[in-house]
């Protein structure tokens, strides 16, 4: 999630903490104020350290996406440059504020380290927040089915999701344990991991997307679809869905339905077949998926999410290659696009 989304939420509801008699018009006139300008509001160390946070996350964004274009040798050097920059300024933060999940998850994701070294330290803070959570944050329930107490509405559970950076920064360590367990072929832990951040309200996130990859992998057609039928209607219509159904078809060896599954999704996802036959840099999810701006971004997370599973599939990208109208839809896509 988007620190410009829940960084106003917590602002808000640390001032309402404060100010507990405010008229429904005067919590309107303070949300509009804090949207426009949420530093007159971080009064706190806590504050104060998520702001900071989200300028540091900005700049390496930008850093990222203008290190594009270099030539590779180039591009290495400034993003090792870049990264331990940015690791510095994560660092001084942490100091300020341990309680700034998303900026130890942040400067995680950013070290130089091998996968498994990666994702056993963003287990070890995972811990660590659950923990704090349990101790230090009222009706905070590691076991119930939302995360709060009971008691809550689950109006009352959104809100306080949206309100606890704490809460929001362990919620993103367990999508980055689901993604990376993805990546690394651990498609059980995946789908455990991601069921765990399903589980919150308030909290927009497209780990079924995970789930849905896991399975194709697994080849667990009853379970695919058992979980698509959950989703309901809007699910259907879902680039990971999509995907995963073409893969798990393939895997499956029912190469008619694959077929018709691969030209749906290429047809129905707006650079379907474009990102399937052109493997595409994604700037990295840091710490999580990024909001898409444009309706091609959710494909192109999709397939890349995918891609360890398809690179595991024999034979999988020549045969999307040799769909009839595959080739026309990708250059049609690039040149509508400007790729």
């Amino acid at each position: 999630m988007d620190p410009r989304k829940y960084i106003p939420a917590f602002l808000q509801y640390e001032y309402e903490q404060e100010h507990p008699n405010l008229t429904p018009a005067a919590e309107d006139l303070l949300h509009e104020r804090i949207e426009q300008d949420p530093d007159s509001y971080a009064t706190s160390a806590q504050a104060q350290a998520l702001i900071s946070y989200a300028r540091v996350r900005e700049q390496l964004i930008y850093g990222i996406e203008h290190l594009e274009e270099l030539p590779d040798e180039e591009f290495d050097k400034k993003r090792e440059a870049l990264f331990n920059d940015i690791r510095l300024s994560l660092f001084k933060i942490i100091e300020t504020d341990h309680s700034c999940i998303d900026a130890q998850l942040l400067n995680t994701l950013l070290a130089d380290v091998p996968l498994d070294n990666c994702l056993g330290d963003i287990m070890q803070l995972e811990k660590q927040a659950r923990e704090y959570l349990s101790t230090t944050v009222a009706d905070f329930d590691a076991n119930a089915p939302h995360y709060w107490n009971e008691s809550l509405s689950e109006d009352e559970m959104a809100r306080r999701t949206l309100s606890c950076p704490m809460m929001i920064g362990w919620l993103h360590t367990l999508e980055a344990l689901s993604t990376g367990c993805l990546g690394s072929a651990r498609y059980r832990a995946a789908i455990t991991y991601a069921r765990r951040v399903m589980r919150a309200r308030g909290y927009g996130n497209r780990a079924v997307g995970t789930i849905l990859l896991a399975q194709a992998r697994l080849e667990d057609e009853d379970a695919f679809f058992a979980t698509v039928h959950e989703g309901g209607e809007e699910l259907e219509s879902s680039p990971w869905y999509l995907l995963g159904r073409t893969l798990l078809l393939y895997k499956l060896g029912r190469r008619k339905n694959a077929r018709r599954a691969a030209r749906d999704f290429a047809q129905r996802c707006d650079g379907g077949a474009f990102f399937l036959l052109n493997p595409t840099y994604l700037t990295p999810y840091l710490p999580t998926r990024p909001e898409p701006q444009e309706p091609w971004n959710l494909t192109h997370q999709a397939v890349w999410e995918a891609d360890s599973i398809i690179v595991d599939t024999p034979d999988f990208p020549a045969w999307i290659q040799s769909i009839e109208g595959m080739e026309e839809l990708s250059e049609e896509f690039a040149r509508r696009q400007g790729f």
